[in-house]
């Protein structure tokens, strides 16, 4: 998967959400907190597909934003930024792995501090 199709699906996530938000169909939510959670999803998305083209080339889109809010989840639960690239590296692969971590505060932003950190810590 390159980066254009990674960001191009995000995009169009993104337009079909808030095309159904102005009345398309009456079963998705539409509410604002799903249109914001689906905003800050495409954002993130955009942003691990950021780095290297070819980093998330095998990550099917799909899955890219519940990996992101994992991280995020583990992250509020007190988790070190380690815990979260051992449970990442479990299915993805380093450069994954990476840019998945990296883009962690587009979701997260209380945890940019954290990440920075841990990222200066590498020298």
């Amino acid at each position: 998967m390159t980066h254009s199709r990674i960001s191009a699906a995000a995009l169009i996530a993104a337009a079909v959400l808030l095309l159904t938000a102005c009345g398309g169909d009456d079963q998705s939510d539409s509410s604002p907190a799903a249109l914001r959670r689906a905003a800050e999803e495409a954002v993130y998305a955009m942003q691990a597909a950021k780095g290297d083209p070819g980093d998330l080339d095998g990550v099917p889109p799909d899955l890219i934003a519940p990996e992101g809010r994992q991280v995020c989840r583990m992250l509020d639960e007190g988790q070190a930024v380690d815990d979260a690239i051992a449970y990442l590296r479990l299915g993805f692969n380093l450069k994954e792995t990476g840019a998945l971590i990296g883009a962690a505060p587009a979701l997260c932003p209380q945890h940019q501090g954290t990440i920075d950190a841990w990222v200066a810590s590498l020298g």
